[in-house]
């Protein structure tokens, strides 16, 4: 009977009511997609942007939030790093200062021209998309992927050649070089050689260049001014707007910096990033010679072969590393300090740009600026990325809203197991669900065993009990079977169960008898009987009961965790739960998002299955 009749209808009160509710149907309707929508949308979300909760992330329409995206991917979301590149302060990814977008400058096409004619060392630059807080980026993707192929899959290999212990390729991380650290000493392993292969494939906007400038400024940026205790930016001795860090010592009418200076480079900074000016070969030769005495001294300490003192050459730039390192430290001390001079990414680009427009004024003139001196010539990085961004948003769009899925895709299919774990338990559940609860009900219902209803009293009384309770026990008993961490410690405690031996028993007893006796005067067995007569005309319940063993097999959580621990044992849903306690809010939403898939289609193929199961029960 509807509630408002076809009479009612046609009046302007009956269709005002029906309005109404199909008003609050559809905001009903809508209260429930929306929740969905907000998880799609933060599943193609980073750190950056996961509290926002608009539908349509901002990247895949607003370039300028896709270049954030993309620093905050580039500097390996570490916005000190960011900010050491780019000589700005900046305090977040999402609060980052937007480049000039008049076009491409001619500062912007000398540098690319400087990037392309003057190869830069390797510990001048660091690869980015490398590193992620709570997050797979892409190049650590692509260098896990030719570890994996380099090593034909055979994880203790490559352990043994690294000496990196890893359960498995998914844990293997690489720890960005941090080449301007006086502590920093790189020594190459297989596993950065693969890294410094994709540094030399990657193209310059993805590269991050080292920058002494903004290396001094994170250590010395918060220096106030003589007599000045403010704590603004403006309060500062080296604020970051225009600043450049001189290529030799200071002069004493800016003590200040000069202090800083001879700090940073004495105390901070590299060695490898200084040089020495008016200083022979011979004179380090000396130094050497006084400190080891003979050259055989000197092959064992450095770990390579020197014939003599005389093939000893001053270091140029290049990068040094162990006792090499820290006698050219040594020998630093005692030069005197106005011979020092940094070589760096900034310094190149300013002899580049001196050797190719001779003077300031043309420099200036072609640059439509006002620098004071090559040295002050500012690396046009920003505008590089942005340009690149723009003309690659297409494919940065794709790539970072697949991203997560396509992580939680390799997690669980490519490189673990837990999908393959979850369908083989869901499968043999269902398996043993289907064979042993009939077995059961069928002995129970064919035979009238004496005392049959005190046996589905004591079946049932087993439904009483939370199946916690049950855990201590059955973990005891695995474990003194030695079934721990195998896929029996999963299936056998829960083969048979109490309630469907009983659905099925009410539901076996209401099969005709007359087919039974039939088939027992034709000769037929029993097992016979079983399979052609009861588990054939029996089909609604076995449904129900093998969609019950799948449920109950793909949610458990705490049971799994318990009896398999062991990473290549992991269910999903156990391994939902340490994804989750690893990644950030957007990977999170992705992985529950592709778990969620087995059920919608166990949902769209079995429907009429599953009101079956909720109307069978009910009848019996």
């Amino acid at each position: 009977m509807s509630i408002i009749s076809k009479l009612e209808g046609r009046s302007l009160r009956g269709r005002l009511t029906l309005a109404a509710i199909i008003a609050l149907l559809v905001l009903g309707g809508l209260t429930t997609v929306y929740p969905f929508a907000v998880m799609i949308s933060g599943a193609l979300r980073s750190e950056m942007d996961e509290r926002d909760l608009d539908l349509v992330p901002a990247f895949l329409s607003d370039t300028d939030v896709l270049y954030r995206k993309f620093l905050e991917t580039k500097y390996n979301q570490n916005v000190l790093s960011l900010n050491r590149a780019h000589v700005r302060e900046n305090y977040s990814f999402k609060q980052a200062a937007v480049p000039d977008r008049t076009g491409e400058s001619a500062a912007l096409a000398d540098f690319q021209e400087f990037l392309r004619q003057a190869p830069l060392p390797d510990h001048w630059q660091v690869l980015g998309a490398i590193r992620g807080f709570k997050t797979v980026p892409e190049k650590l993707r692509e260098l896990r992927d030719r570890l994996s192929d380099r090593y034909h899959g055979d994880l203790a290999a490559f352990a043994r050649d690294s000496g990196i212990p890893a359960s498995n390729w998914n844990t293997i991380t690489v720890v960005p070089p941090d080449w301007q650290s006086r502590q920093y000493d790189y020594h190459a392993t297989v596993l950065y050689d693969t890294y410094t292969q994709l540094l030399h494939e990657a193209p310059p906007a993805e590269r991050q260049l080292e920058s002494l400038s903004g290396c001094f400024l994170e250590l010395y940026s918060k220096v106030k001014r003589d007599g000045d205790d403010g704590n603004s930016p403006s309060a500062r001795a080296f604020p970051y707007e225009g600043f450049h860090l001189p290529r030799t010592l200071p002069g004493a009418d800016r003590p200040l910096l000069r202090k800083y200076w001879l700090q940073f480079v004495q105390e901070d900074l590299h060695p490898s990033f200084v040089v020495l000016a008016g200083t022979t070969d011979a004179d380090y030769q000396r130094f050497l010679k006084d400190r080891y005495d003979t050259a055989e001294t000197l092959s064992r300490s450095w770990g390579q072969s020197v014939a003599r003192f005389e093939d000893i050459r001053l270091p140029a730039g290049g990068w040094l590393k162990g006792t090499q390192r820290k006698d050219y430290e040594a020998f630093l001390a005692t030069r005197p300090p106005e011979t020092y001079r940094l070589v760096g990414p900034e310094y190149a680009w300013g002899d580049w740009l001196a050797a190719k427009y001779g003077s300031l004024d043309a420099l200036n003139r072609a640059h439509k600026a006002r620098y004071a001196g090559f040295d002050s010539t500012p690396m046009p990085v920003a505008e590089m990325e942005y340009q690149y961004v723009a003309s690659h948003t297409g494919e940065l769009r794709r790539t970072y809203a697949g991203r997560n899925f396509v992580n939680v895709f390799r997690e669980l299919v490519l490189r673990g197991r837990a999908l393959a774990n979850t369908g083989i338990f869901c499968g043999l559940a269902i398996l043993t669900a289907l064979l042993i609860n009939p077995l059961a009900a069928y002995g129970l219902s064919r035979f009238r065993l004496p005392g049959t209803y005190k046996i589905l009293l004591f079946l049932m009384a087993t439904m009483a009990f939370p199946p916690m309770v049950t855990m201590i026990p059955q973990f005891i008993m695995l474990r003194r079977l030695h079934l721990l961490n195998t896929m029996a410690a999963l299936v056998l405690p829960f083969a048979a169960n109490g309630y469907m031996i009983f659905l099925l028993k009410g539901f076996f007893d209401s099969l005709p008898q007359e087919l039974y006796e039939a088939a027992a005067i034709d000769g037929a067995s029993e097992l016979r009987m079983f399979f052609q007569i009861t588990m054939s005309l029996s089909k609604p319940i076995l449904a129900v009961v093998g969609l019950r063993a799948f449920t109950m097999a793909y949610m458990m959580f705490l049971y799994p965790l318990i009896v398999c621990p062991r990473q290549d044992m992991w269910v999903l849903s156990v391994w939902l739960y340490q994804w989750q306690s690893d990644m950030s809010t957007g990977p999170v939403f992705a992985s529950v998002l592709v778990a969620c898939i087995p059920t919608l289609i166990v949902f769209i193929f079995a429907q009429k299955v599953i009101m079956r199961g909720i109307v069978v029960p009910v009848e019996k």
